[in-house]
């Protein structure tokens, strides 16, 4: 049978975190896992901000919040929390994975979300609206209208977000009531796939806005098809960088630092200056450590079998978790997540880039004693504390 097809609706990009080219096999609708999901879809631990909309809206929809909404800082906790499918459930759930031998359901979400605290989501509704709740309430407040993109500051007193119009797409930075705008940018173009050889974009896709762990800094990354366009800001609306040709892909956020793909291999963004990470690879999907220091990724052999790997940002060595993994994110700083594969047949559509494909077996692997077991997880949203 013909693997699902997977198109992206007008004007934006829902990026696959378990889906299409990446490496899983046959392209999965990117609300597979949420039924009742409205067209405003969370995929697969996206990165910061992958909460993206099918479709732009009119200005005169995107009117702001009156009054803007303000948020106190966060109170700090020791729980590690984990937004996931698990095998059987039909809706995602809020576990608490304080204890790994011993985790437990916490919370029943209706639609995926992102943390922005221990206590409290963020999502964005059917109708557009950037939404915050605690999870274990009913009680919701609005933040923002026509959302596409969004992040929370490190402390959950800030937000960045993404509206979006036919005429493109506007960054704003709400803080204490004050809405900032930051800047204005092209909207996202349509792109779709059909099997895993024919989404040959979805290893270099990348649309996030992202908080640095720090807070000291706000990016946007968005590489699709033929669009590329980078900027980072401080958050007080300084621009200081900007590029709209080959843009960084596959970012990830590690302290103060911004991880990258290049045609050189991973590339690191230190303080204005940029230097070579690891030359030659192309990796996909990082992942970067709650703990700091260290990033999670995929990346293929020259047999194009998925591996799993880990490296330390301060050494640079790298760790082989093992071949015939993909997806991979951390848990905690201790444990990681991934997805078994299996070799691809004919009927997975793979072509000669990917040489596995999703067996329908997750595990977990303790990065200390250097063990892997079964999971009941069957995908991964978003993770608390995030990374640091």
């Amino acid at each position: 049978m013909k693997a699902t097809r997977w198109l992206v609706a007008v004007g934006l990009l829902a990026l696959l975190g378990s889906a299409c080219g990446s490496t899983h096999g046959s392209a999965r609708s990117a609300t597979s896992h949420s039924p009742s999901a409205s067209p405003f879809v969370t995929l697969p631990y996206t990165q910061p901000g992958e909460t993206v909309a099918s479709g732009a809206r009119q200005p005169d929809q995107c009117q702001a919040v009156v009054p803007a909404p303000t948020f106190a800082p966060a109170a700090a906790s020791s729980r590690n929390l984990a937004i996931v499918w698990l095998t059987g459930g039909s809706k995602p759930v809020v576990r608490d994975i304080t204890d790994i031998n011993h985790p437990s359901t916490v919370g029943t979400l209706e639609v995926p979300s992102r943390f922005v605290s221990a206590s409290d989501i963020a999502y964005i509704d059917g109708d557009g609206n950037l939404v915050r709740k605690a999870y274990a309430s009913s009680a919701k407040v609005t933040v923002a209208r026509c959302t596409a993109l969004f992040d929370w500051s490190p402390d959950g007193a800030a937000v960045v977000y993404a509206v979006t119009t036919d005429a493109g797409m506007t960054v704003h930075r709400l803080v204490a009531g004050l809405d900032l705008v930051l800047g204005s940018v092209p909207g996202i173009p349509a792109v779709g796939c059909e099997t895993v050889a024919g989404c040959f974009g979805a290893d270099t896709w990348d649309v996030s806005l992202s908080y640095s762990p720090d807070g000291k800094y706000i990016s946007l990354v968005i590489s699709v098809a033929n669009a590329s366009t980078f900027r980072l800001w401080t958050p007080d609306g300084t621009l200081v960088k900007s590029s709209d040709t080959s843009s960084p892909f596959m970012s990830v956020w590690s302290g103060g630092s911004l991880y990258f793909r290049d045609a050189a291999g991973v590339e690191v963004w230190r303080a204005g200056v940029v230097s070579s990470f690891l030359p030659g690879v192309a990796w996909i999907r990082p992942k970067a450590s709650p703990a700091g220091g260290q990033i999670i990724y995929d990346a293929r052999d020259a047999q194009a079998w998925d591996h799993t790997y880990v490296v330390d940002t301060a050494s640079g060595n790298v760790r082989d978790l093992g071949k015939a993994h993909s997806g991979p994110v951390f848990l905690t700083s201790r444990y990681a997540w991934y997805q078994g594969q299996r070799p691809c047949v004919a009927g997975d559509y793979c072509g000669t880039r990917v040489a596995g494909v999703d067996n329908g077996k997750t595990y977990i692997f303790d990065l200390q004693a250097g063990t892997e077991s079964s999971s009941i997880i069957t995908n991964v949203v978003d993770v608390w504390p995030h990374p640091a």
